[in-house]
């Protein structure tokens, strides 16, 4: 086996010489099949017409601002012939915009959201039948509207471990909206980037950005860390931390201006450390959150994060049950201001429940929820009279039992410091 440790891919004076993701990817092979080392992507800009696929043991390192990985063009087109489970092709109406080595996701009506972030790659293309890589593994229904489109995750990790990817810029803005209006409620479920079933990866300096979805998202995971990272504009979520996903850091990083939650805890993601992050003017488009927790999110650390102007709460914890609610979490030293909407800017069919959506709180919190810490916090509202949106520092609903609150530092809510509807389960101390 060759000792070699390092492969540089590059524009030009490189071992592999290329502008494409296809070249990326030669480098990334090349090196597992080495055991592991390090891909050093030089300074350019490079078009990818398929994921780039993260392998175990391998860094990949590049320079933030200056390595730049951009979506290649996106065309789509409904199927012509039903997508059937462990099959490993796909007939499209027209297969002419299709080419080898695209990365294509599917939908249908009834399952708007089962493939987003499982791309397939195009092997081969013969009469007007598209080759895949891999099995499909559901069944896509003509009838139903079912659709292919070339838009995918730029970084792709599945089933990978001790992997770094350190210093990128992935933009994934699509070069046209055409036909894309009607399965964007699909694409929210993808990433620039996105780790699936990952173990102990690293991800620091990079920048995601203007992706139809998250800007990082990881799933049924462990020991993720984000650190230094910047997520922006991107229509969903800044930061998810996906189903069942234990022991995720998020620390240094920048989310803002995402279309939904900042960071996004899913399903099951517990004893992670969210710290030091900045995390403001998130939720525009559908009125959501700085940060939101919920179903079995126990046990993490929520600390010395800046959350502010963001569209609804500061901090959401959202409706569980008893098995199912965001228990023990500690939320300390936390700078929260200014969050909430004026309520013409809040969609009519959730300014409906007004005490928990225009009533917006720095840290709300529902569900029947327990043993939660909030310790010396500094909650404020400080805009001008007539825009102070943040109406309450802390709200506390019915079922909410157990809450510490600890030296934290409440000042200028107009409906009062703290609401409490649990039925005072709330200790100050």
């Amino acid at each position: 086996m060759s000792t070699l440790t390092e492969i540089t891919v590059g524009p030009s004076g490189a071992d592999v010489i290329g502008s494409d993701g296809r070249a990326i990817q030669i480098a990334i092979d090349a090196m597992a099949y080495r055991g592991g080392g390090v891909v050093k992507v030089l300074p350019g800009t490079y078009t990818l017409s398929g994921p780039v696929r993260l392998r175990s043991h391998v860094a990949l390192v590049g320079d933030k601002d200056k390595t730049i990985l951009v979506l290649g063009p996106v065309v789509c087109s409904r199927l012509a012939v039903d997508a059937d489970i462990g099959q490993k092709q796909i007939t499209p109406i027209d297969a002419s915009p299709f080419c080898e080595g695209m990365g294509v996701v599917m939908r249908d009506n009834a399952k708007p959201n089962a493939m987003a972030t499982t791309p397939r790659t195009i092997t081969k293309i013969e009469d007007g039948v598209l080759h895949l890589d891999d099995w499909i593994t559901n069944d896509w229904i003509a009838d139903n509207g079912a659709m292919l489109v070339s838009y995918f995750p730029l970084l792709h990790g599945f089933e990978v471990e001790d992997v770094t990817v350190d210093g990128f810029t992935l933009d994934a803005a699509p070069d046209s909206t055409e036909g894309l209006d009607e399965i964007n409620g699909a694409l929210q479920w993808g990433g620039c980037m996105y780790v699936r079933r990952g173990q102990r990866c690293t991800v620091r300096n990079v920048k995601a950005m203007n992706c139809c979805g998250d800007g990082f998202r990881n799933g049924q995971s462990r020991y993720i860390t984000y650190e230094n990272c910047e997520s922006a504009h991107n229509t969903h979520y800044g930061m998810h931390p996906g189903s069942h996903s234990p022991y995720t850091t998020a620390r240094n990083c920048h989310i803002h201006h995402n279309g939904s939650d900042g960071l996004y805890l899913c399903w099951g993601v517990c004893d992670g450390e969210f710290t030091d992050n900045d995390i403001h003017h998130n939720g525009g488009r559908i009125h959501r959150n700085g940060i939101s927790i919920g179903h079995k999110d126990t046990d993490n650390l929520i600390a010395r994060n800046h959350v502010y102007e963001n569209a609804k709460h500061g901090i959401c914890f959202r409706i569980k049950t008893a098995a199912n609610g965001a228990h023990r979490n500690i939320v300390r030293e936390n700078v929260i201001e200014n969050n909430g909407s004026a309520e013409d800017k809040i969609p009519a069919v959730l300014a409906a429940d007004p005490r928990n959506e225009v009533l917006c709180a720095g840290v709300h919190v529902r569900g029947i929820t327990c043993d939660l810490t909030f310790e010396r916090n500094v909650i404020v509202e400080s805009r001008d009279e007539g825009q102070r949106y943040q109406h309450n520092a802390f709200y506390f609903d019915k079922g909410v039992s157990g809450v510490k609150l600890i030296a934290n530092e409440l000042s200028d809510h107009p409906g009062g410091a703290i609401a409490d509807d649990s039925g005072g389960a709330v200790v100050e101390m």
